[in-house]
């Protein structure tokens, strides 16, 4: 029994461990300013945990996964959401961003780098593997996380800074 409860005990800090995600390389990691940090969980399983960065350049979401996750799921929950949150003519941008999403495996990291008025440019383990250009997808992809209405209340204050995980 003692051990069992040690064991739940371990897994519960686990799961309340959350790191920052760091920006690779290739973006200048001096020239950005962590804003805040978080995880989503589903249950007791996490899926992603993220950190929003601001500069000079704009602003950029980095995400590492704790799971293997298919692209196309990636592209579905991102247009899922995107209509949850109302945004009417999104899907114009699903077969843009289904040929850049690639399949993530656990441990591996993908940026969103939202620069103002030249949309959203997008690294997988620091490499570019594409961008959208409309500032409204920019608007409506961040607003997955950062618009008040989110699925996720909790996480936007963690990434805004407002509350610690």
């Amino acid at each position: 029994m003692k051990r069992a409860s040690l064991a739940a005990l371990m897994l519960v800090w686990a799961l309340a461990v959350r790191a920052d995600v760091p920006l690779p390389g290739t973006l200048d990691n001096t020239a950005w300013q962590r804003v805040g940090s978080g995880s989503l969980d589903w249950f007791v399983l996490r899926v992603y945990d993220a950190t929003l960065w601001r500069g000079a350049r704009g602003e950029a979401l980095a995400i590492r996964y704790a799971r293997d996750i298919p692209g196309a799921a990636l592209v579905d929950t991102t247009f899922d959401e995107m209509a949850r949150l109302g945004v009417s003519d999104a899907e114009r941008w699903r077969a843009p961003l289904a040929g850049i999403f690639p399949d993530v495996k656990e441990g591996e990291v993908l940026v969103a780098l939202r620069e103002a008025g030249k949309g959203v440019a997008f690294f997988h383990q620091g490499r570019p593997v594409g961008r959208i250009v409309e500032a409204a997808f920019g608007e409506a992809f961040f607003g997955i996380w950062l618009d008040p209405r989110t699925r996720e209340p909790a996480l936007r204050a963690q990434l805004l800074g407002e509350t610690r995980p």
